[in-house]
């Protein structure tokens, strides 16, 4: 099934031009010990795009690796002009890898793509004429799942909650496979293990997305590495993304509520004892000690709250002040030189 929302435009984005019908597509896809699916993946990409006459470049991001994967892209690298090597050092995890491609896309179309070959380039002409329509995301939906049953009902769970929690109507959230505007990537703060919901971030601004079904092919190499410990992750993940679209940028909007909350029940909790205890004679010690305490401790809560909320808001307004600095370090970037477009 195929799904079609449209939101009201944002005011940044909407003022950038219309995509070009032979603009560059960038399509990025992280590596890790995954030797064996480097040459026959870019293969495939390269073939799909020549049939069809679209430019593109293909960014492989090495995360790392212990094998022989950034030995392979380096060959690819000499061999295809299109291809660009981005060698990580060290081991940052595949939403990094997806930042670092992001950041040396030139093509107004980013696609992302993993690198296993469980993601059909065959759909990426699909990805492109959608977003030439006019959609600003397009995401790649299971249509059906090589996976077990249990492991089906996991996830669908999952998507339902991401769905509840970031008010983004997308039937998959989890699949790294979809395109984008690259505009609506410029300010998209990926650490930790936000790309599962990068297509909820991104959507949430307010922008026309659709979802078309896809195959997702078995992986010919390797195995899944997504399981119990996995889930368990993407459960507290689930509390971060609400956190980040909620409170990101005014994080005070939470700690200086719950603080002043907190502070008012306390400040009235022990205002009510300490007017019994001196115009009717109560013996707080004796009735009421726990009462008495645990009013104090809310008052400390709430101060603390509030404290912790302003030191939130200021290390927000910090942060946003100077975002320079990139969380992954690249040992190598190989790209061939390549004419004005």
């Amino acid at each position: 099934m195929c799904t079609d929302f449209l939101a009201p435009p944002p005011a940044g984005p909407a003022t950038e031009p219309a995509v070009e019908t032979e603009e560059l597509v960038s399509i990025v896809v992280p590596f890790y010990n995954e030797q064996d699916s480097v040459r026959p993946l870019a293969e495939q990409i390269d073939g799909v795009m020549t049939a069809h006459g679209l430019p593109y470049e293909l960014l492989l991001v090495n995360d790392g690796s212990e094998d022989q994967t950034w030995a392979r892209i380096t060959a690819l690298a000499a061999e295809n002009p299109a291809v660009v090597g981005i060698d990580l050092a060290g081991n940052y995890g595949q939403t990094l890898c997806l930042r670092a491609g992001f950041e040396r896309a030139r093509g107004a179309i980013v696609v992302a793509m993993d690198g296993d070959l469980q993601h059909d380039p065959a759909y990426l002409p699909q990805f492109v004429a959608y977003i030439r329509e006019g959609y600003d995301m397009v995401s790649g939906a299971k249509a059906k799942r090589p996976e077990g049953r249990a492991h089906s009902l996991l996830a669908n769970t999952a998507h339902k909650v991401i769905s509840l929690l970031s008010g983004v109507q997308l039937e998959y959230f989890g699949a790294t496979y979809k395109a984008y505007r690259r505009y609506l990537l410029r300010n998209v703060e990926l650490l930790g293990d936000s790309h599962r919901f990068l297509g909820a971030l991104v959507a949430q601004r307010g922008i026309r997305y659709r979802e078309f079904p896809i195959e997702v092919r078995q992986r010919p190499f390797g195995a899944s590495h997504y399981g119990l410990g996995k889930a368990l992750v993407v459960v507290v993940d689930l509390v971060m993304l609400r956190f980040f679209l909620r409170y990101s940028r005014k994080p005070f909007r939470l700690f200086g509520v719950l603080g002043i909350v907190t502070l008012a029940v306390g400040l009235l909790a022990t205002a009510g004892l300490l007017v019994g205890s001196v115009f009717f004679g109560v013996n707080i010690s004796h009735r009421f000690p726990m009462e008495f305490i645990f009013s104090l401790f809310l008052i400390m809560s709430g101060i603390f709250l509030i404290c912790f909320g302003l030191l939130a808001e200021i290390g927000t307004h910090a942060y946003y002040a100077r975002r320079n600095r990139a969380p992954y370090v690249v040992r190598h970037e190989l790209r061939a030189p390549s004419p004005t477009l």
